[in-house]
């Protein structure tokens, strides 16, 4: 199984992943985690321990709130050489509901791909003005 880690300034992460259970049921191998109160060193290693050793790890997708904040490159600091993992930034709701319907349905790199697609095409401009 794709697992996912959604890391985030506060408690965005958890609430995202609090709806999606919401919308879908409970859901394995989803988890979250806030940037509260650590360092970029603190981030990192927290992200390798979820990883675990690349030996025994599952292949997983890291998704962060903000492009180039401490999320975000801890994230790349902690996957490092580890081509099972892709971080993509922007994380959105209908993102975390796409990897939870298409993580059982599709390889790494199509889940990965789909994912971008759809955190884009969530993104549109309502009404006339």
């Amino acid at each position: 199984m794709i697992r996912s880690l959604v890391i985030t300034h506060g408690r965005i992460g958890e609430e995202l992943v609090r709806v999606a259970g919401m919308i879908l049921g409970p859901q394995e191998g989803l988890d979250a985690m806030s940037n509260a109160h650590r360092s970029a060193q603190d981030i990192t290693e927290a992200v390798r321990a979820w990883l675990g050793p690349a030996a025994e790890s599952s292949p997983a997708v890291i998704l962060v709130d903000d492009y180039g904040g401490s999320c975000a490159t801890a994230s790349q600091l902690a996957c490092e050489g580890r081509k099972d993992v892709a971080v993509l930034s922007g994380v959105n709701l209908a993102m975390i509901l796409g990897f939870l319907t298409w993580r059982d349905s599709s390889d790494h790199a199509d889940l990965v791909t789909r994912l971008v697609a759809k955190g884009r095409e969530a993104i549109v401009r309502l009404g006339t003005r």
